[in-house]
């Protein structure tokens, strides 16, 4: 059988060149195209987005929340603060470019929501104080539940009276107290004609270019083909290793003069190999490339562990189906967080994650990155487990430890398999401290070494000084309770109440420590680590550590 009968049906190289780069000639214009339609449309809707945000939001604050408060039935329309109001929303309405409806918003005791003032002078389309609001969006319902900052839909919404963008921003009274919502309605008319027209020019263009490309390509597919045919004869000699002989090609294209180059170095390159290797190995040389080596540094990192708390239970409450499922939303829920901030996630340990920051590539405030992704991911799991407590499905409860040293990173393994982790006592401290959690009943645990270089970032309490099975040294340990630009007074007070217990403690005064202790049980009385101090307190007024005593707590466990 002969080259040729082989490949019957199959389309010449001209016909495929030809096809190909027309085809990408039609698709980059159209994706061109598209591409800059949804760019300008992007750009003029947010254009008309910002504009109402200004129009509403400044609106809103100029509107007297009191007077508006005052407005509670449809008898007060005939009073003078109603006529006031609406007075004040036409100007705003008649004033402001392409604004149709202006008019204010409250919940009732119900939480439905209703109108208050409208500026519209139509009294058939009118709404008075107390007509229900029968459309209210997701927005509107999420400016109600906090009614902070301005709101604008995100889509148009056409109706009987048009094609519209609203706006919402809140009404607040003298004293702060929430009021109402300010609603405003632009016409987007305008911006779908402007739309409409420039799509159509943007298809034009794009015949256009389709018509020129189909031309185009037929002429380079030509002139492509036939040296391009000479190069696929050459290289077939090269497939069953004829390395002699080169194929005289004319070409005024660049990058086939490129590509022939490129036969000639090869050939030239596996004569040479054919010298030391057998022929049929040689095919596997050509795919070969720098490989990773042995080797490893060391380094200052914060590592990270975290694993799942009951995860055994878990696992046999649910199917392998669901439990597959439920891990994987888990898992990337985790690792898209910490790849958010810069983490190498190193290796999944069956529901444990560990991951650190500081290498490869060097950075500064990796203890800061480590502490804020474990925010994060407390944040995000918790979200997900409310979603499977809908669904019926056990929660996820995350366990975190942290701790910032020199770690030995690289390489490890042998010549043929490689992977690259980071080893030594920061790294075990951190997978220890995930597990201490179940001990003290926390859910993010850190070294002092990780707290002193985040302290002036993010608020956390002292736990206990503790010596992990294996090591006789201490090691204080703290609890990541939150980042200080989101710590409440609350937050700080039981943070500083927890500082001068564990003073008080390490001084021996035990009645004062197991008092300030008490204290903060009063605050949080499901505090495991202040019980576990009121218990050592209590035990050691009755029988008083040795002298040389320097509150390490010895586990026993891992």
């Amino acid at each position: 059988m002969d080259h040729d009968s082989k490949h019957t049906g199959w389309l010449t190289l001209p016909i495929s060149l030809g096809t190909a780069l027309t085809g990408i000639a039609v698709l980059t214009s159209v994706m061109l195209g598209v591409t800059t339609f949804y760019s300008v449309r992007s750009f003029v809707r947010q254009g008309v987005q910002d504009r109402l945000a200004d129009a509403v939001g400044i609106a809103a604050l100029k509107l007297d929340g009191d007077l508006h408060a005052t407005l509670r039935n449809r008898g007060d329309e005939n009073t003078a603060a109603y006529q006031e109001v609406r007075k004040y929303l036409r100007t705003i309405r008649d004033t402001a470019k392409n604004i149709r409806f202006v008019y204010t918003v409250r919940q009732d005791k119900q939480g439905k929501m209703v109108f208050v003032v409208d500026a519209e002078e139509n009294p058939k389309e009118a709404s008075h104080i107390g007509d229900a609001y029968e459309e209210a969006s997701s927005l509107m319902h999420e400016a109600f539940r906090r009614p902070h900052g301005v709101r604008v839909e995100k889509q148009f919404v056409t109706d009987r009276w048009g094609v519209f963008l609203s706006g919402y921003a809140p009404i607040f009274k003298k004293n702060g107290e929430f009021e109402a919502l300010l609603g405003m309605d632009i016409t987007a008319q305008k911006v779908f004609d402007y739309e409409r027209h420039y799509l159509l020019m943007i298809c034009l263009i794009c015949l256009g270019v389709c018509v020129l490309a189909v031309s185009l390509g037929a002429i380079l597919a030509r002139r492509i083909s036939r040296p391009l045919l000479l190069l696929e004869a050459d290289m077939s000699r090269i497939q069953a290793f004829d390395l002699g002989g080169s194929p005289i090609i004319r070409s005024r294209i660049v990058e086939v003069l490129r590509m022939k180059t490129a036969v000639e170095n090869m050939k030239s390159g596996l004569r040479s190999f054919k010298k030391y290797v057998p022929a049929e190995l040689v095919a596997e040389l050509i795919r070969l490339r720098k490989e990773a080596v042995l080797g490893a540094q060391k380094r200052e990192l914060s590592v990270f562990f975290s694993d799942i708390a009951g995860f055994t239970s878990i696992a046999e409450g649910l199917s392998p189906e669901l439990l597959a499922q439920n891990m994987g939303v888990y898992f990337e829920a985790m690792t898209g967080t910490l790849l958010g901030q810069k983490a190498t996630v190193d290796k999944y340990i069956g529901d444990a994650i560990m991951a650190f920051w500081g290498a490869p590539v060097p950075i500064e405030d990796h203890a800061l990155l480590a502490c804020r992704a474990a925010l994060q991911c407390q944040r995000r799991v918790d979200k997900i487990s409310a979603g499977f407590i809908e669904a019926g499905f056990p929660p996820f409860v995350t366990r975190i430890g942290i701790n910032t040293g020199e770690a030995i990173v690289g390489n490890m393994g042998y010549k043929d398999r490689l992977s690259y982790t980071a080893l030594g006592d920061t790294v075990n401290l951190a997978s220890r401290l995930e597990g201490l959690n179940k001990h003290y009943g926390t859910r993010i645990l850190i070294t002092e070494t990780t707290y002193d270089k985040v302290r002036d970032e993010f608020v956390a309490r002292p736990v206990d000084i503790v010596a992990v099975k294996g090591k006789n040294t201490g090691v204080k340990i703290y609890e990541l309770l939150v980042e200080k630009d989101g710590a409440g007074q609350d937050d700080l007070a039981f943070v500083s109440l927890c500082e001068e217990g564990m003073r008080l403690y390490l001084r021996r005064e035990w009645a004062k420590a197991e008092e300030c202790f008490r204290t903060v049980l009063q605050v949080r009385p499901d505090d495991q680590p202040a019980q576990m101090l009121v218990e050592r307190c209590v035990a050691y007024e009755k029988a008083p550590p040795p002298p040389d005593w320097n509150g390490v707590t010895i586990m026993q466990e891992k």
